[in-house]
């Protein structure tokens, strides 16, 4: 058995260490691109500078914060020479806050440098380039997310409320008492939820909020140690319902509502179909996004009802069910039991008969699996950060015509669009996908077909 490495148990090195390459950067310096994480780059003596807060194309003071061996992290202090697309960030915590890092950047040249990089990624990496280039799926750049996370603390100088998100590159809280990435329902409790907390004399049991919005209703999911006390119970659920929320507790994975069930769900309008979520699961955060990508994928699959498609990581359905309604058959494959019974229940809700789901974990050898067996024309993917290697390498005695990848991550679609191409396919249609605007997050649909 291979031991893991420990603070007892490191493998001894025989390399010499080899020291920091010392730079000395000038006064001002230019910056010449932008990276994948939205930081400025400019080069100097053979070595990289990241720049946090920097466009390409201006010249910058800067203040160097960490010195690596092959390159620098820098921050910037002073805007010399402004980019014509710079613009005057929205948000009054942004710079602290670390959700977003593109505010200062236009919007329209935020996606444009985003499909930049994704194709760039798969140029270098993946070595191919799409026959197609396809517009960008887009949405209004504000008041987007219909979920989100917050943290909660409460400070003891003072008994007040501590609601909000991480600090940049930091593991603490910043306080925020407004975003405008949050939808307006999302925003309003998030201004408000601090004043219930800090109206009594303890809240330490409750350590974070997710809040999640469906096309009517909401839940506001506090994660606690124990239940809190009935004052504060009674507070936070009249907060939720004035609001138009349910309020439910986390107790470690153990979700239960306070007062009544929420009716969460979305309707795709494409296929009018119904999607039912539960608090906790996964959904989707840009609704405006979800539905373009949905409609996208059906016209890149030409769908008919002579079709047998296999839809891998399937969640609840969000892809499932819609292309339920335009084909012969859909199985849809899912790591976690309470997606897949959320699904059953989505189809049946909507009256589709031709689906089915498995629970599955789809890095392991699944060819023995029943439902693997089956015949599939064309195939969907749309896999976590780490992507889908593992399965993709499986699916070879499918010979499937179509192969639908839905990305998160360019890095691993660069990597698995390689093995695509290597078992005889060809990237024949692409765009980027602004899921989350202000942000260097980029979601990308790539389809491959059979030469």
């Amino acid at each position: 058995m291979k031991r893991k490495n420990s603070l007892f148990n490191r493998p001894t090195s025989t390399k010499t260490p080899q020291s920091k390459k010392t730079i000395e950067y000038p006064d001002i310096i230019e910056v010449s691109a932008l990276s994948h994480e939205g930081r400025g780059i400019a080069k100097q003596g053979g070595k990289t500078l990241f720049i946090t807060s920097a466009l390409p194309g201006e010249q910058v003071r800067v203040n160097i914060d960490t010195r690596h061996r092959r390159y620098d992290e820098a921050s910037c202090t002073e805007v010399v020479t402004a980019s014509e697309h710079r613009v005057s960030p929205a948000c009054e915590y942004y710079g602290r806050c670390g959700g977003c890092d593109l505010q200062h950047l236009n919007h329209d040249q935020q996606i444009s440098t985003k499909q930049s990089l994704v194709i760039d990624q798969l140029a270098r990496l993946g070595k191919f380039t799409p026959s197609e280039i396809e517009a960008p799926i887009t949405s209004p750049s504000w008041h987007y997310r219909r979920s989100c996370r917050l943290g909660i603390n409460q400070l003891t100088r003072d008994n007040s409320a501590l609601v909000g998100f991480r600090r940049k590159g930091s593991s603490k809280l910043i306080k925020i008492d407004h975003c405008p990435v949050l939808s307006e329902p999302l925003d309003a409790l998030l201004e408000r939820l601090p004043k219930v907390l800090e109206g009594t004399d303890s809240f330490k049991e409750i350590t974070h909020a997710e809040i999640s919005m469906g096309d009517h209703e909401g839940a506001l999911t506090l994660r606690v140690k124990k239940t809190p006390k009935e004052a504060l119970t009674t507070q936070l659920n009249k907060l939720a319902q004035d609001n138009n929320f349910k309020l439910y507790f986390d107790y470690g994975g153990r979700i239960e509502a306070v007062d009544g069930e929420a009716q969460l769900n979305y309707r795709i309008a494409e296929t009018d179909t119904l999607i039912h979520f539960e608090p906790g699961d996964f959904i989707q955060v840009n609704a405006h996004v979800n539905e373009q990508m949905i409609q996208r994928a059906l016209a890149w699959l030409q769908l008919s009802d002579q079709d047998r498609v296999l839809d891998l990581f399937c969640g609840i359905g969000n892809f499932t069910l819609p292309i339920a309604t335009r084909t012969e058959s859909i199985v849809g494959i899912e790591g976690v039991e309470e997606m897949v019974e959320r699904a059953n229940h989505n189809a049946q809700s909507n009256q589709l008969t031709n689906c089915e789901f498995h629970k599955a974990n789809l890095t392991n050898d699944l060819r023995a699996m029943p439902w693997y067996k089956q015949g599939f024309n064309k195939i969907l993917l749309d896999p976590p950060r780490t992507g889908a290697l593992e399965i993709i390498k499986q699916l070879k005695q499918h010979s499937a015509e179509m192969v639908l990848y839905v990305s998160c991550n360019p890095a691993a679609l660069a990597r698995d669009g390689a093995e695509l191409i290597s078992q005889g396919y060809t990237a024949t249609r692409f765009c980027v996908m602004d899921m989350f605007p202000h942000t260097s997050h980029v979601e990308s649909l790539v389809l491959f077909e059979r030469v």
